[in-house]
């Protein structure tokens, strides 16, 4: 079996998809309630909707990795804090666990049931559903929140590199 990834370049991707979540939700804490759960988004209604699909999307993928139940109704996503702090532990929980892997980890082979039927995924690419599905949406909060007068910063990959090798982009 020809590998697709590595743990560090897993790893390297989750770390992004947390830096560009954390700049999204410097954007969302901007909003008043009235615009958070208002009509905006064409995919789940509201950007509240959108961003607590995104966030049990996620941890829906990490639990199927880690053989765990999730609990989505306890997870109380009322609020842009809780969705925030809720996305942050499972940032943390992504990291930890793809740390714990090793490349038998990586294609261990996830039985996951979707719209009634029966699939098989290696861990690999769960985790990468996980990263996509998110970046997919972000466009879409893009757009939207551009609407509202809060437009995204540049959610550039590049950028997150230049930051974490100390460099910076020039102005």
């Amino acid at each position: 079996m020809s590998q697709a990834i590595n743990r560090e370049g897993l790893s390297a991707l989750h770390t992004y998809n947390a830096y560009a979540n954390r700049l999204l939700f410097g954007e969302v804490c901007k909003l008043t309630d009235a615009q958070f759960t208002q009509q905006s988004s064409p995919s789940h209604n509201s950007i509240q909707q959108l961003l607590t699909h995104m966030l049990q999307c996620e941890a829906f993928f990490l639990a199927q990795c880690q053989g765990k139940a999730l609990d989505v109704e306890g997870m109380g996503l009322s609020s842009q804090d809780k969705i925030r702090l809720e996305w942050e532990q499972i940032a943390q929980e992504q990291q930890n666990f793809i740390a714990a892997l090793d490349d038998a980890g990586l294609y261990r082979p996830i039985t996951i049931h979707l719209r009634g039927q029966q699939f098989i995924f290696p861990v690999w690419q769960l985790l990468t559903q996980a990263l996509i599905h998110s970046i997919h949406h972000r466009g879409e909060l893009s757009i939207v929140l551009t609407q509202l007068g809060y437009p995204l910063p540049t959610l550039d990959i590049l950028l997150h590199f230049m930051e974490q090798n100390g460099q910076s982009w020039p102005e």
